[in-house]
């Protein structure tokens, strides 16, 4: 009888480590690595013949075994992921290690970028992620990626202001700023934070000629400068050109507002 006990323990020892070894954070990154690379290569040779039925296919796979991983592992959240960095997984991460945003290009487009992203949040020590497909395929909705996520506190409340880009065409591109929040344990997506002279937003936006910054080595971006609690965004001309001038908007204890140029 005692025998048979050891066995059955020594079996389910063996089973536990067997299953920790295939959720550890390497067989996770491996796994959605093997993915993206089904991905990388479809979009490759997506003119050939069935090869968008598989790009669409592993696209999803993609999408949902990335919204699992981040939702059921808590500690995805802070792990670097490298090799699906490499295979262009585009990754922020606010400083606070609360927020996190995932973003690829589903190479479905044409001519622009489809996007798919992940955001990840964690609320009293526990992870949980959305899949926001509802930005692509849909007239009016943006394609976007996130690049960057900043961290701003204010009256006891973080928000992430999180820089985007587009590009529609090789034409055509856009960028903007879109504000989140954890309240109550959900992401919220639209506090209001952002006062113009026709409202209060809770996101930037503006789309530019594309040409107008082809031969710039590098271009000015959506920035936010903690310290002076401003967000700086290039300023766009009347047609629709890139200029190197930046409009600014002041945190006054309730609103970013815009000052007078």
């Amino acid at each position: 009888m005692k025998t048979i006990k050891l066995i059955v323990v020594f079996c389910c020892c063996l089973t536990s480590a067997h299953l920790f070894a295939q959720n550890s954070p390497q067989s996770i990154e491996n796994d959605l690595l093997r993915i993206l690379k089904k991905v990388n290569y479809y979009g490759a040779h997506k003119k050939e013949w069935k090869a968008i039925d598989s790009l669409r296919k592993q696209n999803k796979i993609f999408a949902f075994k990335l919204k699992y991983y981040t939702s059921k592992y808590p500690a995805t959240i802070n792990q670097s992921f490298i090799s699906l960095i490499k295979e262009r997984l585009v990754i922020a991460t606010s400083a606070d290690g609360l927020f996190r945003t995932y973003s690829w290009n589903t190479q479905l487009g044409n001519p622009g970028f489809d996007i798919y992203n992940v955001l990840q949040y964690k609320s009293n020590g526990q992870t949980a992620s959305l899949l926001k497909m509802d930005t692509v395929g849909k007239k009016g909705n943006l394609s976007l990626w996130y690049s960057k996520i900043y961290t701003f506190t204010s009256n006891n409340k973080t928000y992430y202001l999180a820089p985007y880009n587009c590009i529609y065409s090789t034409a055509k591109a856009g960028q903007g700023l879109k504000i989140f929040t954890i309240d109550k344990g959900k992401l919220v997506g639209n506090p209001p934070l952002i006062k113009t002279p026709s409202g209060v937003y809770s996101q930037l936006h503006y789309d530019f000629d594309a040409s107008s910054i082809a031969d710039w080595k590098s271009y000015p971006t959506i920035y936010f400068d903690k310290s002076a609690q401003v967000i700086r965004t290039p300023l766009v001309d009347f047609n629709h050109k890139m200029t190197r001038k930046f409009i600014t908007y002041k945190f006054t204890g309730r609103f970013f507002e815009k000052l007078k140029s």
